[in-house]
Protein backbone atom coordinates (compact mmCIF):
# COMPACT_ATOMS: atom_id res chain seq x y z
CA UNK A 1 0.00 0.00 0.00
CA UNK A 2 1.37 3.38 -1.33
CA UNK A 3 1.63 6.16 1.71
CA UNK A 4 -0.67 8.06 0.44
CA UNK A 5 -3.02 5.14 0.65
CA UNK A 6 -2.23 4.39 4.03
CA UNK A 7 -2.37 8.41 4.95
CA UNK A 8 -5.56 8.45 3.67
CA UNK A 9 -6.78 5.10 5.25
CA UNK A 10 -5.32 6.66 8.65
CA UNK A 11 -7.44 9.96 8.07
CA UNK A 12 -9.97 7.80 7.22
CA UNK A 13 -10.06 5.37 10.28
CA UNK A 14 -8.92 8.26 12.52
CA UNK A 15 -12.35 10.15 11.39
CA UNK A 16 -14.30 7.22 11.71
CA UNK A 17 -13.17 6.89 15.51
CA UNK A 18 -14.48 10.09 16.33
CA UNK A 19 -17.60 10.07 15.72
CA UNK A 20 -19.75 10.96 18.33
CA UNK A 21 -22.53 13.31 19.51
CA UNK A 22 -22.19 16.87 19.73
CA UNK A 23 -22.18 18.50 23.05
CA UNK A 24 -25.42 20.69 24.40
CA UNK A 25 -22.57 23.23 24.80
CA UNK A 26 -21.69 24.73 21.47
CA UNK A 27 -23.86 25.25 18.84
CA UNK A 28 -22.83 23.14 16.18
CA UNK A 29 -23.90 22.10 12.83
CA UNK A 30 -25.09 18.16 12.73
CA UNK A 31 -22.96 15.25 12.88
CA UNK A 32 -22.99 13.07 10.06
CA UNK A 33 -21.86 9.17 9.27
CA UNK A 34 -18.62 8.48 7.34
CA UNK A 35 -19.44 7.23 3.97
CA UNK A 36 -16.81 6.03 1.40
CA UNK A 37 -16.84 4.87 -2.13
CA UNK A 38 -14.51 4.83 -5.35
CA UNK A 39 -14.36 6.83 -8.61
CA UNK A 40 -12.46 5.58 -12.22
CA UNK A 41 -12.17 7.10 -15.51
CA UNK A 42 -9.49 7.97 -17.80
CA UNK A 43 -8.73 5.65 -20.97
CA UNK A 44 -7.27 2.71 -18.70
CA UNK A 45 -8.84 4.15 -15.32
CA UNK A 46 -5.38 5.88 -14.60
CA UNK A 47 -7.64 8.53 -12.59
CA UNK A 48 -8.98 6.59 -10.12
CA UNK A 49 -9.85 7.77 -6.58
CA UNK A 50 -11.10 7.01 -3.19
CA UNK A 51 -13.37 9.20 -1.15
CA UNK A 52 -13.96 9.57 2.03
CA UNK A 53 -17.04 11.75 4.28
CA UNK A 54 -16.67 11.61 7.45
CA UNK A 55 -16.61 14.21 11.23
CA UNK A 56 -13.44 13.99 12.95
CA UNK A 57 -12.13 16.38 15.42
CA UNK A 58 -8.31 15.62 13.52
CA UNK A 59 -8.04 17.65 10.56
CA UNK A 60 -4.80 19.54 10.42
CA UNK A 61 -5.39 22.90 11.65
CA UNK A 62 -8.62 22.60 13.15
CA UNK A 63 -7.37 20.05 15.57
CA UNK A 64 -9.75 19.36 18.78
CA UNK A 65 -12.66 21.34 16.67
CA UNK A 66 -15.61 19.54 15.22
CA UNK A 67 -15.18 19.71 11.64
CA UNK A 68 -17.60 18.02 8.36
CA UNK A 69 -14.57 16.30 6.18
CA UNK A 70 -14.63 15.70 2.42
CA UNK A 71 -11.75 14.50 0.13
CA UNK A 72 -10.53 12.53 -2.51
CA UNK A 73 -6.99 10.27 -2.58
CA UNK A 74 -5.05 8.50 -5.23
CA UNK A 75 -5.72 4.72 -5.93
CA UNK A 76 -2.82 2.94 -7.22
CA UNK A 77 -0.67 0.04 -6.59
CA UNK A 78 2.34 2.39 -7.26
CA UNK A 79 3.49 5.37 -5.60
CA UNK A 80 2.80 8.89 -6.78
CA UNK A 81 -0.42 10.10 -9.05
CA UNK A 82 -0.87 10.49 -12.46
CA UNK A 83 -0.38 13.98 -13.56
CA UNK A 84 -2.88 14.18 -15.83
CA UNK A 85 -5.58 13.94 -13.43
CA UNK A 86 -6.58 16.92 -11.32
CA UNK A 87 -9.16 16.39 -8.28
CA UNK A 88 -11.65 18.78 -6.85
CA UNK A 89 -13.30 19.09 -3.92
CA UNK A 90 -15.94 21.43 -2.85
CA UNK A 91 -18.93 20.99 0.06
CA UNK A 92 -22.10 23.17 0.00
CA UNK A 93 -23.65 23.83 2.89
CA UNK A 94 -25.66 26.60 4.87
CA UNK A 95 -23.85 29.11 7.14
CA UNK A 96 -25.26 30.29 10.85
CA UNK A 97 -26.89 33.07 9.10
CA UNK A 98 -28.82 30.86 6.73
CA UNK A 99 -26.99 31.63 3.18
CA UNK A 100 -25.04 29.03 1.02
CA UNK A 101 -21.74 28.91 1.09
CA UNK A 102 -18.88 26.84 -0.21
CA UNK A 103 -15.42 24.84 1.16
CA UNK A 104 -12.87 23.82 -1.77
CA UNK A 105 -10.62 21.24 -1.53
CA UNK A 106 -6.76 21.83 -1.04
CA UNK A 107 -3.90 19.23 -1.39
CA UNK A 108 -2.79 17.98 1.83
CA UNK A 109 0.55 17.18 2.94
CA UNK A 110 -0.57 12.91 2.56
CA UNK A 111 -1.24 14.18 -1.03
CA UNK A 112 -5.23 13.95 -0.64
CA UNK A 113 -7.38 16.32 -1.94
CA UNK A 114 -9.93 17.33 1.45
CA UNK A 115 -12.20 19.83 2.09
CA UNK A 116 -13.34 20.82 5.87
CA UNK A 117 -16.10 23.08 7.61
CA UNK A 118 -15.99 23.65 11.32
CA UNK A 119 -19.20 22.71 12.60
CA UNK A 120 -19.53 25.57 14.61
CA UNK A 121 -19.51 27.81 10.95
CA UNK A 122 -22.78 25.58 9.31
CA UNK A 123 -26.16 24.72 10.23
CA UNK A 124 -25.90 21.77 7.97
CA UNK A 125 -24.42 20.47 4.62
CA UNK A 126 -25.99 19.98 1.45
CA UNK A 127 -23.71 18.02 -0.66
CA UNK A 128 -20.03 17.29 -1.40
CA UNK A 129 -19.33 17.41 -5.29
CA UNK A 130 -16.22 15.49 -6.51
CA UNK A 131 -14.45 15.15 -9.28
CA UNK A 132 -11.32 15.10 -11.48
CA UNK A 133 -10.15 17.03 -14.61
CA UNK A 134 -7.58 16.71 -17.30
CA UNK A 135 -4.88 18.76 -17.76
CA UNK A 136 -6.96 20.89 -20.19
CA UNK A 137 -10.27 21.63 -17.46
CA UNK A 138 -12.44 19.33 -18.30
CA UNK A 139 -13.89 16.66 -15.86
CA UNK A 140 -13.04 13.04 -16.77
CA UNK A 141 -15.75 10.74 -17.89
CA UNK A 142 -16.62 8.56 -14.81
CA UNK A 143 -15.13 10.76 -11.85
CA UNK A 144 -17.48 13.16 -11.13
CA UNK A 145 -19.75 12.30 -8.27
CA UNK A 146 -22.44 14.37 -5.80
CA UNK A 147 -22.85 12.74 -2.02
CA UNK A 148 -25.11 13.69 0.45
CA UNK A 149 -23.88 14.21 3.84
CA UNK A 150 -25.39 10.96 4.62
CA UNK A 151 -23.21 8.97 2.03
CA UNK A 152 -26.24 9.04 -0.56
CA UNK A 153 -24.58 9.21 -4.33
CA UNK A 154 -27.15 12.31 -5.93
CA UNK A 155 -25.63 12.27 -8.92
CA UNK A 156 -22.21 10.39 -11.08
Amino acid sequence: MSWKKKGFAATALSAALVLGASSAAFAEGPHYPASSGRVAGGSNNQCTYNWIQSDTTNFPGQHGNHVFLSGMAYYSAGAGSDPRCHPHVEIAYKNNAGDTSYAWGKKQSNGAFEAAIAAKSYKSVYYTEMWVTDNSGHTISGTYLQVNPRGVVLAR
